[in-house]
């Protein structure tokens, strides 16, 4: 088995936004409306594995999140299976628009 990792998530969802993405629930991903959110922020749960981001394979959540007007990065990277190395992202502007992001591991000399 191998998994994912959420890096950054900074994007923040009220209640009236998380009571959409409930209502939408692609995959079962949340049991109860409580579930959508964390601390305020998208609740991405590392329990799912490979299958975390659900971003990148549901347009429909990725339509409420524009429409409500969410602003902030989301990052994931894997660091083994066969998409090991890979690192990618959303970007939502806040003002209906977002971004898909591609990134990179970078080591630097340190004293």
């Amino acid at each position: 088995m191998w998994s994912i990792a959420e890096m950054k998530n900074a994007v923040e969802v009220d209640k009236k936004c998380a009571k959409e993405l409930f209502k939408l629930n692609p995959l079962d991903i949340w049991r109860d409306i409580d579930e959508v959110t964390y601390n305020g922020k998208l609740y991405f749960n590392p329990d799912h594995h490979e299958h975390m981001d659900f971003l990148s394979t549901s347009d429909r959540v990725i339509k409420i999140l524009k429409k409500h007007k969410v602003k902030g990065d989301i990052w994931f990277g894997s660091l083994e299976g066969d998409n090991s190395g890979e690192f990618w992202g959303y970007r939502f502007d806040g003002k209906g628009g977002m971004k898909k992001l591609t990134g990179e591991l970078k080591f630097i000399e340190t004293a």
